[in-house]
């Protein structure tokens, strides 16, 4: 066990839980938020006119460096428990002030045969629109197909979590609260629980397995 005596010890033990690879649910979706925060067709096609100054400048440009990508504006204005982004399962409420949601999930329940090192890892989102601003008017395209679609050109077949992803679902369906919705559903083959990081330093403890 790591030697903890103050606090900033054990803040900077829990904070590597976001980038270092030993839990899969807080590290892929810190992977996932920074991907989705860095994609302006996504945070245009939420539709939050109160952040449209964030993401455009007055010319009409994108408000970020076209060559390194980082944003201009306060685009984690679109993350969080009061915004549209969140890394929960979220039921939107009739009455609120945002119009549409994207919620993500990462679990598993699932492991290849004869072999308890590896799992089928999901991710799963959730995409509420609200009934009256469905149609992307600028594109003519139904909004959730729309963040959906992005969302499948930014993960599908990609390496964002390190092991390739690849879509296995996408659903439609309705709430009883005037919301559209669309899920989609990832699945990547991950290494099972082999990997330990200790003050940003990652092992295997597995030594047969090797990535």
């Amino acid at each position: 066990m790591e030697r903890l005596v103050k606090k900033d010890d054990l803040l900077e033990k829990l904070r590597e839980y976001r980038t270092s690879p030993d839990d899969e649910n807080i590290y892929y979706k810190q992977k996932i938020k920074n991907a989705l925060l860095t994609c302006p067709e996504l945070l245009y096609a939420l539709h939050e006119e109160k952040y449209e100054d964030e993401l455009f400048d007055d010319d009409g440009n994108i408000n970020w460096n076209p060559e390194t990508h980082e944003p201009y504006g306060e685009w984690s204005a679109y993350f969080g428990e009061n915004s549209n982004i969140r890394p929960e399962l979220f039921i939107p409420e009739t009455q609120t002030n945002i119009k549409h949601f994207i919620c993500y999930q990462v679990s598993f329940d699932d492991m290849p045969k004869y072999n308890s090192t590896q799992k089928y890892m999901e991710i799963k989102f959730n995409i509420f629109c609200k009934e009256g601003d469905i149609l992307d008017e600028l594109t003519g395209i139904p909004r959730h197909d729309l963040i959906a679609s992005i969302i499948r050109e930014r993960i599908n077949w990609s390496n964002l979590f390190g092991a390739q992803a690849k879509l296995i679902s996408s659903k439609e369906s309705v709430t009883d609260n005037h919301y559209v919705v669309r899920t989609i559903i990832f699945q990547v083959v991950e290494t099972n629980g082999i990997y330990k990081t200790t003050k940003g330093k990652t092992s295997i403890n597995n030594y047969q397995v090797r990535r």
